[in-house]
């Protein structure tokens, strides 16, 4: 399946930010994702987000913006050659993560395999096909 897989960064959060990203082909034109980075040490502060994206040629626009952001969430999302690029775009950078937290990176593909769930921050498994990113959010 095209784009399907689990996508990561970093290996040691000890030493470093770490990240990983899931994605689950909704249709031709779309995937439904999980994104779960960490700052790493000290702080451990986190950022997670299950959202969709419209994707094209293996580029996408993300955008998302609660009514008490400034800015919003606005990613660039290049899936190709085995990798998952994230670039933040004009400087929104409001995504909901904890302090210092940003989605930037070069994430490489490290199963191909259509996933069927993702686990969450409170240890829940949420099944692709049976939760949306909208229902999730309620």
């Amino acid at each position: 399946m095209k784009y399907a897989g689990e996508y990561s960064y970093g290996d040691n959060v000890k030493k470093g930010a770490v990240g990983n990203i899931t994605v689950y082909p909704e249709t031709d034109t779309t995937v439904l994702f999980f994104i779960d980075d960490c700052r790493g040490a000290p702080s451990y502060n986190l950022g997670q987000r299950y959202s969709r994206l419209k994707i094209k040629e293996g580029e996408g626009i993300y955008y998302s913006k609660e009514e008490y952001d400034k800015k919003g969430c606005k990613w660039k999302v290049t899936i190709n050659n085995k990798m998952l690029i994230i670039e933040t775009l004009d400087e929104c950078y409001d995504c909901g993560f904890g302090g210092n937290v940003i989605a930037d990176g070069k994430y490489k593909q490290r199963k191909t395999t259509k996933p069927e769930y993702f686990t969450d921050g409170h240890g829940h498994k949420i099944y692709f096909n049976k939760t949306s990113p909208e229902e999730y959010l309620k």
